[in-house]
């Protein structure tokens, strides 16, 4: 389903696609390689390289040939009002912290970690011993952000959060996870640009 910008809601998951970076590591799996949330009045919270911002959706696609947009279920709201006022002060919180280059490449090294020692911290949790997963952080790669602000409003709670450990995330990994959201539709760059019929939710739905 095609979308227009005005259709957005905050709390919605923001998926970029870009013919040019559909082939980096963190895209590996979806050909998405960048993600944001959006917030109130068109939006959007996101971590580049000039470090964690506030955007608007129109700036958004200046840099990219599509959004595919997630979205909470109909049958299980989670995005009440408490919850996008909780996601706005998070974004007030995190605005202006540095990019996390150093974190976006490690990911995959760090996933076989978590992966090993997975069933450690989860017991650690119930035992006390595990360290709770924060969402304050002094920087962020764009997955890792997307992550920390599910944890910061409570949508992945603490006893969830040390298996979805923002530093582990990459944007395809939220694309496949359904406590993101799911597929709502797209947005375009412009209104003749065709998404490519391989796209990852035009094969996986």
């Amino acid at each position: 389903m095609d979308l227009k910008i005005a259709d957005i809601q905050a709390g919605d998951i923001l998926l970029c696609y870009s013919s040019m970076t559909a082939g980096e590591k963190t895209a590996i799996g979806t050909g998405y390689s960048h993600v944001a949330i959006a917030l109130r009045g068109e939006r959007v919270l996101e971590a580049t390289n000039e470090g964690v911002q506030i955007v608007s959706v129109g700036k958004l696609l200046e840099d990219y040939d599509h959004i595919a947009v997630l979205r909470e279920s109909e049958n299980s709201p989670l995005w009440g009002e408490a919850r996008v006022s909780s996601l706005e002060k998070f974004a007030d919180q995190v605005k202006g912290k540095r990019f996390n280059q150093i974190g976006l490449a490690r990911v995959p090294s760090r996933k076989d970690v978590y992966r090993n020692d997975l069933m450690d911290r989860v017991r650690g949790y119930f035992e006390g011993t595990t360290a709770a997963v924060l969402s304050g952080r002094d920087v962020y790669f764009c997955s890792e952000l997307i992550t920390a602000a599910f944890i910061h409003v409570g949508i992945i709670e603490q006893s969830a959060a040390v298996v979805f450990t923002p530093e582990t995330f990459s944007p395809s990994d939220i694309a496949k996870d359904k406590i993101f959201g799911f597929f709502y539709g797209y947005v375009k760059s412009n209104p003749s640009y065709v998404v490519p019929d391989e796209d990852f939710f035009r094969t996986n739905i």
